[in-house]
């Protein structure tokens, strides 16, 4: 077999596999025995039929993946044995043109469009700066996390008269156009609302205000701000039949429900900290300060880790083969990519794709490595951060394992995970690197900053 490398630019190439019968007769004969052992066909004991029924039969199909499967070996040994790095898979050539004649031919030519991974050095030393910030916080922060901690641990209870921000319960039905229930209309329908979220002036200021037993005509749509959807789904009907009804509603007001906040004692710190963990309200205060300085703190790490992204990205000129990627994404991702849109999609991928480069030629530089003990600590990060996000601050240790182990057994998230590794210790190891200037900042500074940030990123 006979191997060729074509080498178009620095980030293209084309490499060509001609074969001869001598190079796949061995294994295409072997396959062929292999079936006439196991086939079994009419008018023969299994294993008996002859050779040249085989070879009717099979020939042709184990010829093609014979040769298929030599081309990509010679293929892929080619690339190892000479240390050629590509990116993604290679392509049936646009430049060469593949002989593969099953049908009449004994030798025969594949040829392979390849996207050569990009040559660069890792460009980054203590010469590149960059903020970090230490967000303070003060006692008023502190207050206003508990005044929000006993809001969020407080109780619904009934009022006289209702606020905007109350739920309020009422039994709606629909009126005719003499202010009487229609017949055969939606009827004693329950429902619940808050005034807040009313759009209309008039409906909203109707039911602020309101006491429970209180009789309202309003208009149905106008309290669910023009949403039919939202009037189908609460009175439990069809879009279609909400489209249709009579606007009018009699609305009586059977409950008011308001959130009350928790007492700041110690039922509500046993709640927040678990049983017994502070004894005060100086001891609660001084803990939560504790947990929004971690909080804050993880928060200003996140954002270096932005900014060292953005870094790593403007040092690291990486170019990329990208009609071959163009192609490849097309050829091999047909539900994403097409000719109308590969150009716009291809922005992303191209950053994706580079960033991912130069993560591995940080980790290549300095000798980093993942251990299965970084798998699993990525994915106990990443659990954390999904529970708190849904406000579960402090679960329990071994429930997040338990379901992160259980995320483990699926190998899209161990890939992800192991991604998250390399990250995490390539960032760690630029901030050995770079040079950073402190700076004190209160929370509404470090948000500010943030948004701003990100504006200038949109345009």
């Amino acid at each position: 077999m006979e191997v060729n490398f074509n080498k178009i630019d620095d980030l293209n190439a084309t490499l060509i596999v001609k074969m001869v019968k001598e190079d796949y007769a061995p294994s295409v004969e072997k396959e062929l025995k292999k079936h006439q052992k196991q086939a079994v066909l009419k008018g023969f004991r299994p294993g008996t039929a002859p050779m040249s029924m085989i070879k009717n039969l099979y020939g042709k199909s184990i010829l093609a993946d014979e040769i298929n499967r030599l081309a990509s070996k010679g293929l892929y040994d080619y690339l190892q044995d000479n240390k050629i790095d590509i990116i993604a898979q290679p392509l049936p050539s646009e430049r060469e043109t593949s002989d593969i004649d099953i049908e009449n031919g004994e030798n025969f030519t594949f040829a392979f469009d390849l996207g050569l991974a990009p040559q660069f050095d890792f460009n980054i030393s203590a010469k590149d700066k960059m903020d970090k910030y230490i967000i303070t916080v003060d006692d008023s922060e502190v207050d206003k996390e508990i005044e929000s901690l006993a809001k969020r641990y407080g109780n619904l209870d009934s009022v006289d008269k209702a606020e905007e921000k109350d739920i309020i319960y009422a039994q709606v039905s629909e009126l005719n156009a003499n202010g009487e229930v229609l017949e055969g209309g939606v009827a004693n329908k329950d429902i619940s609302l808050t005034a807040e979220l009313i759009q209309d002036d008039s409906t909203k200021k109707a039911l602020v205000g309101c006491a429970k037993d209180a009789k309202l005509t309003l208009d149905i749509n106008k309290v669910f701000n023009d949403n039919k959807a939202m009037v189908a789904s609460t009175l439990g009907i069809s879009q279609e039949a909400a489209a249709d009804l009579n606007p009018n509603f009699s609305v009586i007001i059977t409950d008011i429900k308001r959130q009350m906040p928790a007492a700041v004692d110690q039922t509500l710190f046993d709640k927040v900290m678990g049983e017994g963990a502070v004894a005060d309200l100086d001891a609660f205060k001084q803990k939560i300060k504790e947990n929004l300085e971690t909080y804050y703190q993880s928060e200003s790490d996140q954002q270096v880790e932005h900014m060292i992204t953005h870094l790593l990205a403007d040092k690291h000129n990486v170019p990329l083969p990208d009609a071959f990627l163009k192609r490849w994404l097309m050829n091999n991702k047909e539900e994403h990519y097409n000719a109308e849109n590969i150009d716009d999609r291809y922005i992303n991928e191209s950053k994706v794709l580079k960033d991912i480069l130069i993560r591995e030629k940080a980790a290549a530089q300095f000798n980093i490595s993942i251990e299965k003990q970084d798998i699993e600590d990525a994915s106990m990060g990443y659990t954390l951060s999904l529970f708190r996000n849904y406000g579960l601050q402090n679960p329990d240790f071994e429930f997040v394992k338990k379901f992160s182990d259980d995320s483990l057994k699926k190998r899209d998230y161990v890939e992800q995970m192991n991604d998250i590794a390399i990250r995490r210790k390539v960032y760690n190891q630029v901030k050995t690197i770079v040079t950073f200037n402190e700076k004190q900042v209160s929370i509404d500074e470090f948000y500010k900053m943030i948004e701003e940030h990100n504006h200038q990123h949109q345009h």
